[in-house]
């Protein structure tokens, strides 16, 4: 497989000295779940930039897809797989950064390097040479088969949402996702930090509650925050662990942020 420079996704991610690169769109930072062929047929920018939407019209930046591993190839700096869903074939690459990474990371990571693997990966949509691919952020083995259907559900869910929000012709702004915008908020002032939460947690007081946490939180380090802190830091708030272990759970699910080295750490999907 080629190899690929700072255009594509193996190169580095920094911006050219001399060279200020614009902030984008909150907006336009949403997770949003996919099937391959969205990824594939998506529309590539008229202007000759790097953004691609899909044919509804929304921007593709981050992105998650479930499928099946059909190839992978390790190397000492990357890895990539092959990874197929019923609707289409894509790679998907990630690096390997010797000595940074812990060694859960690398487990979960070498656990994915096995033929018909189901997988769920998390990243961002870039394309090189005409050939679309994705940078994945995190990449792991499904749970269980039922997040394959539960996936196709949020596809025809995040897509329904979209279209309704556009017919009613409400702001389309936060959330055309997952529902609910994952935007990078450490571009934003720290004012505004309550108020992106509201969006992503749905207004459900708990949840906004525990994205601040887990945010705060994970931001001291690359392992994410175990479930036992932030049940400890929102039992001040007047919060049962109950009430956080169901806000970390559809939290995850809906993608605003997702574990780490087990299933009982977690980080916020920036």
């Amino acid at each position: 497989m080629s190899g690929y420079d700072n255009q594509g996704g193996f190169g580095s991610q920094g911006t050219p000295s001399g060279q200020t690169k614009a902030r984008r769109n909150y907006d336009e930072q949403t997770l949003i779940p996919v099937t391959i062929k969205q990824i594939l047929t998506a529309d590539g920018d008229p202007t000759g930039g790097n953004d691609i939407s899909l044919k509804d019209g929304r921007t593709l930046y981050m992105v998650k897809i479930v499928g099946c591993v059909r190839a992978f190839e390790q190397k000492s700096t990357n890895l990539t797989i092959e990874i197929e869903d019923g609707t289409g074939l894509v790679e998907v690459k990630t690096w390997m950064n010797e000595g940074d990474d812990c060694s859960a990371v690398a487990n979960l990571r070498q656990e994915c390097c096995q033929d018909y693997a189901f997988v769920r990966v998390i990243g961002q949509v870039k394309e090189f040479d005409g050939k679309r691919h994705i940078q994945a952020t995190d990449i792991r083995l499904l749970g269980t088969k039922n997040e394959i259907t539960f996936h196709l559900l949020e596809v025809a869910y995040s897509f329904d949402k979209y279209q309704k929000r556009k017919e009613s012709g409400s702001g389309i702004g936060m959330g055309v996702g997952m529902g609910y915008g994952i935007g990078n908020m450490s571009s934003m002032p720290k004012t505004m930090g309550a108020n992106v939460s509201m969006d992503q947690g749905g207004g459900n007081t708990v949840n906004d509650a525990a994205i601040v946490s887990i945010r705060k939180l994970g931001a001291q380090n690359d392992t994410g925050v175990n479930i036992h802190t932030i049940v400890q830091d929102l039992a001040s708030q007047g919060y049962s662990e109950g009430e956080v272990r169901n806000a970390v759970s559809h939290l995850s699910n809906e993608g605003h942020i997702y574990s780490t080295i087990d299933e009982n750490h977690f980080q916020f999907a920036e």
